[in-house]
């Protein structure tokens, strides 16, 4: 019968007899997870969930519970008992998330649409989650999620797995290095955890298209790079619908968890749209890799890291032919102009191109060891290693499996708070610093007003009066990370269209094209990667 089928499920702790009937009939609501709708279920769930409401405490053993069961025919009857050993051993499966689901606290630590009841054990089987990274934030964020009751989980990584993986990203073997990170996780999460299913994607985030990141409820990152964070921050946002009022639609929204780890500190933020600050509003304000002035690393180098900077900037652009990191023909390097600010001020514009460096190929990183020891031994520089040559060149940041796993199950809190509602997510930024000692500290980000992604639609820029509308255009373009495709004034004179092939005023200087001071231009633009573009008010203030 019906309460032989929910078996052990109905003895969990936490877990009355009520509440197990409660997720019964929240699965059969939701098709009991068949591919063709279940719409017999659906029936019996409704007709089911009204005798609950009505009997107020009816149990599984009830007579007017079998009695309903027992109407049924018998092929329905049977697939309603595969739902219901489905519920006991999901509410068994996940008896450690009941009490967090299932408590009644105080209105102040929930959600106010939050209800107490295993059926949010169902709400989070039935979301799709986006993990981003499958390297040591994703193998951990990817295990947290499968034992935190997400049942449909999507991955995607471009990466090969590396042997020196091994000793932080756990879902991986010896047997599996040069195989998809994506690829790999996904089938140990599915192989652990039976029930769970996890697609995985050896693709870049930016070949997607909108309908399929539409499809998922929160998106949680795991990168180490600024430009994907940047791009999928923008791609997010730019789903949200408004109505007329201009309110977000709430079916729209899908908020972004970031984490990210160096070393003994880390840091977790939760990006809820248009409501929270965006990834770009403090975009700004993340530390970027060690870069050094041309003129030090070419004539007084002082650290370890100059020597190899040189290496990588100033001799391998100059390499003619390369066979491997004994066997090479190298030019010999210009000497530095005084205005020197590029690599290229030190490779003869007329010599043919260099070798392209490939930083997975160990001859190429030997050679620019080699090199940068050389180079440190020529001015008695100690330092240079390969593990060093390898950081820098690589821009490798260390990773702590411990600090990993604490920012990794911090993004996961706020994913399952986010899509249970059962406690309020955090606003909005937790950073952990392991350095001296255990600190912690939560503090909101503020929205910048000129972020170009949430902020208010205009920006100021300061400008030489002398430059040409052509550099104007750069420096928007370079410091917003976006294609400016028009500039028109207030009249809408047409300054500059790429569409309508108006270029001719990008060569002119701005003092010949608008008024002394300064001016208000409209601007449109769209971000790199996208194909909208999306008009903004420019306020432009010349300098003599």
């Amino acid at each position: 019968m019906l309460a032989s089928a929910l078996g052990s499920g109905t003895k969990v702790s936490y877990c009355s007899e009520k509440d197990t009937l409660d997720l019964l009939v929240s699965m059969l609501r939701n098709g009991g997870g068949e591919k063709n709708g279940g719409g017999a279920l659906k029936a019996f769930g409704e007709k089911l969930g009204k005798l609950l409401e009505e009997s107020g405490g009816t149990t599984v053993a009830s007579a007017e519970v079998e009695a309903l069961f027992s109407e049924q025919d018998e092929k329905l009857r049977d697939r309603i008992a595969s739902v219901a050993k489905k519920a006991g051993k999901r509410l068994k499966g996940f008896h450690s998330m009941l009490p967090l689901l299932l408590r009644k606290g105080h209105e102040d630590f929930t959600w106010p649409d939050f209800e107490p009841s295993p059926q949010n054990i169902e709400a989070l089987a039935s979301k799709k989650v986006l993990c981003v990274g499958a390297g040591g934030l994703g193998c951990e964020i990817l295990k947290n999620l499968a034992l935190s009751g997400i049942k449909n989980i999507v991955v995607i990584d471009l990466d090969t797995i590396d042997l020196s993986n091994l000793n932080r990203q756990f879902l991986f073997r010896r047997k599996d290095v040069g195989k998809p990170k994506a690829q790999v996780a996904a089938e140990f999460i599915e192989k652990r955890c039976p029930g769970v299913k996890v697609e995985w994607y050896m693709k870049k985030i930016q070949e997607f298209g909108d309908s399929f990141y539409r499809q998922f409820s929160v998106v949680i990152a795991g990168l180490d790079n600024i430009k994907a964070r940047l791009w999928l921050n923008a791609k997010l946002f730019s789903l949200i619908q408004f109505d007329e009022d201009g309110d977000p639609e709430p079916d729209t929204i899908i908020p972004l968890v970031d984490g990210g780890t160096e070393g003994f500190k880390g840091q977790a933020r939760l990006f809820f749209y248009p409501f929270y600050s965006c990834f770009e509003c403090s975009a700004a304000d993340v530390q970027a890799g060690p870069k050094f002035e041309l003129c030090t690393i070419s004539t007084m180098p002082r650290i370890a890291e100059h020597c190899i900077a040189y290496a990588l900037l100033v001799q391998w652009p100059n390499l003619e032919e390369f066979r491997n990191h004994k066997e090479y023909k190298l030019r010999a390097v210009k000497n530095l102009p005084k205005d020197a600010t590029e690599e290229k001020d030190f490779v003869d514009s007329k010599a043919p191109n260099s070798v392209k460096l490939d930083k997975d190929n160990p001859e190429h990183m030997t050679w620019l060891y080699e090199r940068a020891k050389q180079r440190a031994a020529e001015f008695k520089i100690s330092g240079v290693t390969y593990n060093l040559t390898m950081q820098y060149v690589k821009n490798i940041i260390p990773a702590i499996a411990s600090t990993n796993a604490l920012i990794s199950a911090a993004c996961t809190n706020e994913a399952i708070k986010y899509l249970t509602h059962c406690s309020p997510i955090f606003n909005n930024y937790f950073f952990y610093s392991g350095q001296t000692g255990c600190y912690t500290r939560t503090f909101e980000y503020k929205k910048n007003p000129n972020c170009f992604t949430c902020g208010a639609q205009k920006i100021t820029v300061e400008i030489k009066a002398s430059s040409t509308l052509g550099e104007l255009k750069d420096q928007i373009d370079k410091k917003y990370a976006v294609e400016t495709t028009a500039f028109a004034t207030q009249t809408m004179t047409t300054l500059f269209n790429k569409g309508l092939r108006i270029t001719e005023n990008l060569v002119k200087p701005l003092e010949d094209l608008l008024p002394k001071g300064g001016a208000k231009l409209v601007m449109s633009a769209r971000k790199l990667g996208f194909s909208q573009a999306s008009n903004f008010t420019l306020i432009v203030q010349m300098m003599d």
